[in-house]
This record gives C-alpha cells, structure tokens and sequence, in this order.
C-alpha cells in the first residue's frame, strides 16, 4: 500500500485572544457576580453586606462593558456632538456611582 501524498496537511491554528473575547469574559464574570448577589439577597435575608459587594462589583463590570462599547461607537462616529455627549454620560455615571454606593 502506497500513502497518498496529495492530501494537503492541515495547520494547526493558534489560539488568539481577541478584544471580544475579553469584553466576552468579562461580561461573563459579571453577570455571575450579579447572580451570586441575587442569591445572597434570598439565601441570606438579613445580611445585605455580602451580597452587595458581589453587586457592586457586577455593575462596576457592567457600566464598564457598556462605557467601553460606546466608546468604541463614538471613536466610529467622530462627531463633537457625540463624543461631548460621551463625555457627560460616562462623567454622569461615575460620580453617580460613587455618591450612591458611600
């Protein structure tokens, strides 16, 4: 028996880590901390503390996601109106979050 030469040999791809699969895992990451946090609120009833450190840190992961997904909207559309916009939102959010979560 002959072996038969001609068949092309296929490559191995390399894995590459891409912008989306890490915007992926982090939005996986977060909404688990959301879930844990919600199941605390209802395991626990009384002790809120726990459960809402794990909900700060699933809408800190969840502001994020969004905050850089626009960003990468309004870098396409390169209008001033846009990127002040932006700017008064992404601001908006942040003190929001910090006067409301002390």
């Amino acid at each position: 028996m002959t072996e038969n030469t001609n068949k092309p040999k296929t490559e191995k791809t390399k894995f590459v880590i891409t912008k989306d699969m890490i915007l992926a895992f982090t939005a996986y990451i977060g909404i688990g901390c959301i879930a844990i946090a919600l199941l605390l609120v209802l395991i626990l009833k009384g002790n809120t503390k726990l459960s809402g450190i794990f909900s700060a840190i699933g809408q800190v992961i969840a502001y994020l996601i969004c905050i850089i997904l626009a960003f990468n909207w309004v870098r396409r559309h390169r209008h001033i109106a846009w990127i002040i916009c932006y700017v008064i939102f992404v601001v908006t959010i942040v003190v929001l979050f910090i006067l409301t979560a002390f």
